[in-house]
C-alpha cells in the first residue's frame, strides 16, 4: 500500500472504529456511534439525559453516559441535615417530586418520587445523593459538572471522600475567587469550571492565570455573549486555549447553533440533547426533531386531588403570605347539580372564584427550545363548565404570570367570546361542558371551542409566553383561573392538559368536545422492551429504535417481552408476548390515546463472545486495495453494503452463494467500510481501500 493511502487510512481510523462498532448488530438499521472522545468536542448533558429521562436522577445520568457522553451537568443542593443531593429548584421541590418544601432531611428526600412527573413509567425513581451520582460517573469513567445551589467546600469534600471515586469525577461551577480558594483547599485534586463574571478585556493574562493557578479547567460563557460579542468571544477562546483551559457554552439545544459554536472554537456545550449535539459536531447528520411534540402535563381529577394523570407535575395552590387558601372541591356532576360530561356522571373539580391571592398553579415542564427561559409555542386544553350566573362577566382562564402580578392573559369576555387583549371570538355557552383550546405559536394566538376554530389574534412581544424549565426561580409554568383584580368565577373542571407545541387544526378537530374520560394525551414512547437479563438496552428516541444486546450464551429466536409504553398508548401487537428475531429485528406501531401513531423497531445486537462459529459466514473479499471492482465469495446468499466515512450508503446489492463481482469504478480514491448481512442476521464487516 502506498504511503499516501496509509496516511489516508490512519486519518480515518477514529471514524472506522466508530462505524465498525456500530455494525456489530443484526438487521437493517445501523446503530449510532457511542465513542466521541477522539473528536475533541464535549456535549455536556444538562441535568443528565433530561430530554427523555427525569432530570437530576441516576437513570438520567447513566443514560447519558451509556451513549458515550462523558460529562453530565447536575444541580446540587444541601438537605436540612447537611447532605448534598441532586435537585434544581432552590425554593421548592414540588415540580419534580410530591413534596412542597425544600427543608427536608436526606432520609426524607431519598424517599420522594422524582420520576413520575416525567412519565408514569418512571414512578419510584428517587432523589439521589451526590455520593451516589459520583459512583455512577466513576463506573463509566465520566464526570459530574456541579451547578451548586448552596456552596460548601467542606461538604463537597466530604461527599467526594465518602464516594471513594477519583477526585477528577467532581467538577463544580465556581463563581468567585474566594470560593475557588476554599474549594482548592478542601479538594486540591479536583478541577472546577469558572462560572463567574467575564473579564472586560478578553486578553487579560492576569485574569486567566489567577484562575488557572487555582485549578480552573474550563470557562463557561453564555450563549448571548458568544452571539452578540463574537469578536470578544474569539479572543477569549484563543487566550483560554493558550493557558490550556477549555471553553464551554450554556445552555443550547439547537444542534446547528452548537455546530456553529464548535466551529468557532468552543470546546463543549451544555445541552438537553447531548447525543444529537455530539453526533452533529462529529460530522454526522442525526435524525432530529425538537422539541418532540408531547403532552407535558395532564390532570383529570378522578382521584379527587391535584395529582397528575400519567404525565406532569402535580398541580398546586398559589396562596400568598397571610392569605386565606381557597381550595378546590371534588365530586360527581350529580352531586354538584350540573349536567354530566358527555352524558356521563363523572368526578370533576370545582374551582372557587379566586381572589388575587389565590390560583391553581401548573408546572408546564417545557424544555428550552432555542434560548432563554420563556416558551413561545405551546397549547392549553381544558374541559370546563361555567354556570350562567357569571354570564356578562370577564372570567379568567389562563394567567401566565406565576405570581399573579398583572392582568390575566386569556378570558371569557362579557359577550361570551373567548380571547385576550380586547379581541373575543365565538360563543361560550354557559351551563354546558366545552373543550376549550388555546394555541400560542409565537406570532399568533389561535382559539377553539369543541374542535371548531373561533378566531385568531396576531401578537407581538412576550406577554403570552410562559416560563420553561430553564427559569431559576422555581416558578416554571402558569396559573389557571387566576387574575390580579378578581375577574374570576366558579369553574367546574373535568380535565386540563398542556402540550409543549402548537397543536394543528387537525389535532384540535380530532380532540373534539369534552369527554368524561378526560383529554387524550399524544405521547407514544416505548421506554423499554421489558426483556429480562439484557446486557444492554439503548433507546434511540430520534429514530424510534431500541437496541438490545443479550448476555453471552445461547441465542433463541423467540424472546419474551413486556413493552413499557407512554401513558395511554397502545400497540398493534400484544404488549406482552414473544419477539421472533429470525431477521434480527421487530417492528410495530405505537398509537397514542389521541390516535396519532409512530413506528418503533427493536434491533437485536449480538453479544461479544457467543459461540456461533458453525453458523458464521465464510466470506472472502479481494482484491483489497482495489481499482474498478472487487470479488466477494460467500457460502450463502446475503446483502452487501458499502459506506463512506460519514456512514452514507454508496453501494447496496444482493450476493448470491459463490462468487460475486461488485463494480467500484465510480468510487473516488479513499477508505470505505463494508458489511455483509445474511438472511439469518449474521454480519461480516471490514475496510475497503480504492486506488
Amino acid at each position: 500500500m502506498s504511503i499516501v493511502l496509509k496516511q489516508l487510512e490512519m486519518k480515518y481510523f477514529a471514524i472506522l472504529f466508530l462505524i465498525l462498532s456500530c455494525f456489530s448488530g443484526t438487521g437493517q438499521s445501523v446503530q449510532s456511534p457511542v465513542d466521541f472522545q477522539s473528536f475533541g468536542f464535549t456535549a455536556v448533558a444538562h441535568r443528565g439525559y433530561s430530554e427523555f429521562y427525569p432530570e437530576n436522577t441516576l437513570i438520567a445520568i447513566e443514560e447519558a453516559f451509556r451513549r458515550g457522553i462523558k460529562y453530565c451537568e447536575v444541580d446540587v443542593a444541601i438537605s436540612s441535615d447537611g447532605v448534598y443531593v441532586l435537585h434544581h429548584d432552590p425554593y421548592s421541590i414540588a415540580r419534580t417530586t410530591k413534596a412542597t418544601v425544600s427543608d427536608l432531611s436526606w432520609e426524607e428526600l431519598s424517599l420522594l418520587d422524582a420520576g413520575s412527573w416525567k412519565a408514569s413509567y418512571f414512578t419510584g425513581i428517587n432523589v439521589p445523593s451526590l455520593v451516589d451520582a459520583l459512583k455512577v460517573a466513576q463506573r463509566y469513567d465520566a464526570h459530574l459538572y456541579l451547578d451548586i445551589k448552596a456552596f460548601d467546600a467542606e461538604r463537597l469534600a466530604n461527599a467526594l471522600n465518602e464516594s471513594g471515586v477519583d477526585p477528577k469525577r467532581m467538577i463544580p461551577a465556581i463563581t468567585s475567587l474566594e470560593s475557588a480558594r476554599e474549594f482548592r483547599q478542601n479538594c486540591p485534586d479536583s478541577g472546577w469550571v469558572w462560572f463567574g463574571a467575564d473579564p472586560d478585556n478578553p486578553g487579560d493574562e492576569n485574569w486567566f492565570s489567577e484562575r488557572v493557578n487555582l485549578g480552573c479547567h474550563m470557562f463557561e460563557l453564555a450563549e448571548d455573549k458568544i452571539l452578540f460579542e463574537q469578536e470578544w468571544a474569539v479572543q477569549f477562546i484563543e487566550h483560554a486555549h493558550a493557558f490550556g483551559v477549555k471553553v464551554w457554552a450554556y445552555t443550547i439545544n439547537n444542534e446547528d447553533r452548537i455546530k456553529e459554536f464548535a466551529d468557532l472554537g468552543i470546546d463543549g456545550v451544555e445541552t438537553d440533547r447531548p447525543y444529537v449535539a455530539q453526533l452533529k459536531v462529529c460530522g454526522y447528520e442525526p435524525v432530529s426533531t425538537y422539541p418532540k411534540n408531547e403532552t407535558t402535563g395532564n390532570w383529570d381529577f378522578k382521584k379527587r386531588n391535584l395529582v397528575c394523570s400519567g404525565v406532569g407535575s402535580n398541580l398546586k395552590y398559589l396562596s400568598n403570605d397571610n392569605s386565606v387558601l381557597q381550595p378546590l372541591t371534588f365530586g360527581n356532576t350529580r352531586e354538584f347539580g350540573i349536567v354530566p360530561v358527555d352524558g356521563i356522571d363523572t368526578i370533576v373539580a370545582k374551582v372557587p372564584a379566586f381572589d388575587f391571592n389565590n390560583g391553581l398553579f401548573a408546572y408546564d415542564n417545557f424544555m428550552m427550545e432555542d434560548s432563554g427561559s420563556v416558551d413561545h409555542s405551546y397549547s392549553v386544553i381544558m374541559d370546563i363548565l361555567i354556570e350562567s350566573k357569571y354570564e356578562g362577566d370577564y372570567i379568567s382562564l389562563i394567567q401566565t404570570s406565576p405570581d399573579n402580578l398583572n392582568d390575566a392573559d386569556f378570558f371569557i369576555g362579557p359577550d361570551a367570546g373567548i380571547g385576550t387583549y380586547g379581541n373575543y371570538f365565538g360563543e361560550f355557552i354557559f351551563d354546558e361542558w366545552h373543550r376549550v383550546v388555546f394555541v400560542h405559536d409565537g406570532n399568533m394566538l389561535r382559539m377553539y371551542i369543541d374542535g371548531f376554530s373561533v378566531g385568531d389574534i396576531a401578537i407581538e412581544g412576550t406577554r403570552w409566553t410562559v416560563f420553561n424549565n430553564m427559569a431559576y426561580h422555581g416558578k416554571h409554568g402558569l396559573l389557571f383561573f387566576a387574575d390580579d383584580d378578581g375577574e374570576t368565577a366558579e369553574i367546574y373542571v373535568n380535565a386540563l392538559q398542556l402540550r409543549n407545541y402548537s397543536v394543528s387544526e387537525n389535532e384540535v378537530d380530532a380532540l373534539g368536545g369534552a369527554n368524561a374520560n378526560g383529554i387524550p394525551v399524544n405521547n407514544k414512547k416505548v421506554f423499554s422492551t421489558g426483556i429480562a437479563n439484557l446486557e444492554s438496552e439503548i433507546v434511540d428516541w430520534e429514530q424510534q429504535i431500541i437496541f438490545i444486546k443479550e448476555n453471552t450464551g445461547d441465542l433463541e429466536l423467540g424472546i419474551p417481552y413486556s413493552l413499557q409504553l407512554s401513558y395511554g398508548a397502545s400497540t398493534d401487537i400484544s404488549e406482552s408476548g414473544m419477539f421472533n428475531f429470525g431477521n434480527g429485528e421487530q417492528t410495530f406501531q405505537v398509537t397514542a390515546a389521541d390516535g396519532s401513531s409512530t413506528s418503533w423497531t427493536v434491533q437485536r445486537l449480538l453479544p461479544v463472545g457467543i459461540n456461533d462459529m458453525e453458523q458464521k459466514q465464510l466470506l472472502t473479499l479481494y482484491p483489497n486495495p482495489c481499482k474498478d471492482h472487487i470479488i466477494v465469495v460467500i457460502d450463502r446468499g446475503a446483502q452487501f453494503e458499502l459506506y463512506d466515512v460519514s456512514g452514507h450508503v454508496l453501494i447496496q446489492r444482493k450476493l448470491e452463494e459463490g462468487k460475486n463481482r461488485v463494480n467500484t469504478q465510480n468510487l473516488p480514491q479513499g477508505v470505505y467500510f463494508y458489511r455483509v448481512v445474511d438472511k439469518s442476521g449474521k454480519i461480516n464487516t471490514g475496510t475497503l481501500v480504492t486506488v
